[in-house]
């Protein structure tokens, strides 16, 4: 089974790597284990595995998991609140969006919008909006429980009522309004 996002990860020392490829993470497992001083025992595939599996919600591996996984049902129904909204403009969205997707409330792991087709959902939902670069590296937000390319796209919005925002986020910085 692929993983939530699509990519295999395993980070050693600091370093991490990824592929979308069972056979590529292996060997970039063997490599980075090598340029370490470390022996493989394997392919390396099974070293990825012991990284990620902590990470990963239940049904990825065998050992339960104590990760939640994100509810992409509600996060759907949520998302759709935004359509037909007034869209921020296309560089606002995009600054938004590169924000959203190093923050730590900021998952793909569950939520591949371009794997799931969720980007081209949301484009349909929000006529105009247009592809944004960052678009493929989006996922969802945890604050607002809502696919951050629709976030990012909506011009203004009230905050979620008890949602708890990370710091650096634009949503507190912006008051949930069109500022920019």
């Amino acid at each position: 089974m692929t993983p939530p996002g699509g990519l295999y990860e395993y980070e050693l020392d600091g370093v991490l790597v990824q592929d979308r490829s069972r056979f590529g993470i292996a060997a970039k497992v063997r490599n980075l284990r090598a340029s370490k001083g470390l022996q493989t025992v394997g392919d390396g595939f099974d070293y990825a595995m012991d990284w990620m599996c902590p990470r990963l919600p239940d049904g990825v591996c065998n050992e339960p998991s104590t990760v939640k996984a994100p509810d992409i049902r509600a996060i759907k129904e949520n998302t759709t609140l935004l359509f037909g909204s007034r869209l921020a403009p296309s560089d606002v969205a995009e600054r938004r969006l590169e924000i959203c997707i190093r923050c730590p409330a900021h998952t793909r792991r569950g939520v591949c919008v371009d794997c799931t087709g969720l980007i081209d959902w949301v484009r349909k939902g929000m006529p105009g909006r247009g592809t944004l670069p960052a678009d493929q590296a989006s996922g969802a937000c945890l604050c607002d429980n809502v696919l951050s390319a629709a976030g990012a796209s909506a011009a203004s919005r009230p905050l979620t009522a008890g949602a708890e925002y990370p710091e650096g986020c634009w949503r507190t910085k912006e008051d949930g309004h069109d500022k920019d």
